[in-house]
């Protein structure tokens, strides 16, 4: 994801103290963090959930931790999580991998990233339970009027909400910024059932995100990424994150909302 600097102090509502995270923050890092790192940033933190990146070819960063016992080990100590997969992104976006201007084949192509994105899950030992394994499609941002992009975007979204909604249904996310990604625009027919959008204005609220409206997804089907790119230290471990708010399903629970976040 993208990411830029910020010099403010955020200000979290804390979880208790256990650990146990009441608030539903969460954090999403461009590389997973190892067990001991995610031990520190459990006990007597803000964060409830980890944003995960499980693979796609825009992936821009390696997993090395990522695997069936590490998910176990943190889900043991507490931890919840977003599943994130990066594949092809609009056309003339600037990427080096991108879907089809067609949306004939951008559907396809759609449908063909769920199916990858799910194995990859079942390799990682998560079961694929009725909307209880959400998964999130990184859809970065890209410009609607050139190389009929936006027609192609709807059409590649709705295969990945159509392929992922086949038994044993999946809950079908997208993330992106929600201007730049243009997340309104799969509202409706064929929809994903929540959005995680990254609109850096330190509102964590769920409800408030620039350029969609309030009455879109708008029962317990939000994350929010509210602060970008940022070192935070805690337990003595320092990582560079995305600030996020979950009142929206999180793995592998399904549904997990939170006041602070709505």
């Amino acid at each position: 994801m993208v990411l830029f600097s910020s010099t403010a102090a955020p200000t979290y509502a804390l979880s208790n103290g256990s650990g146990a995270g009441i608030s539903m923050h969460g954090f999403d890092t461009c590389q997973d963090p190892s067990q001991r790192t995610a031990k520190a940033w459990w006990t007597n933190t803000p964060w409830s959930w980890i944003g995960l990146y499980v693979g796609g070819s825009e992936m821009a960063c390696s997993q090395p931790n990522l695997s069936a016992t590490y998910l176990n080990n943190l889900h043991a100590m507490g931890w919840r999580f977003q599943f994130i997969w990066v594949g092809p992104q609009a056309p003339c976006s600037g990427f080096g991998i991108t879907f089809s201007s067609n949306t004939t084949t951008a559907y396809s192509q759609g449908k063909a990233e769920a199916r990858a994105a799910r194995s990859k899950l079942i390799g990682l030992g998560i079961t694929n339970q009725a909307q209880g394994s959400p998964l999130v499609y990184d859809l970065e941002g890209f410009n609607p009027s050139v190389c009929n992009a936006l027609a192609a975007a709807r059409a590649f979204i709705r295969g990945w909400a159509d392929q992922l909604h086949v038994a044993p249904a999946q809950s079908a996310g997208v993330y992106g910024s929600t201007c730049g990604s243009q997340l309104q625009s799969y509202a409706g027919s064929h929809q994903p059932d929540f959005i995680w959008g990254a609109d850096w204005d330190r509102n964590q609220h769920t409800s408030v995100m620039a350029c969609v409206s309030s009455t879109s997804w708008a029962s317990h089907q939000r994350l929010k990424q509210y602060i970008g790119g940022r070192d935070e230290t805690w337990g003595g471990v320092t990582l560079n994150i995305d600030t996020d708010c979950s009142n929206g399903p999180v793995a592998p629970t399904g549904g997990n909302f939170g006041t602070a976040c709505s």
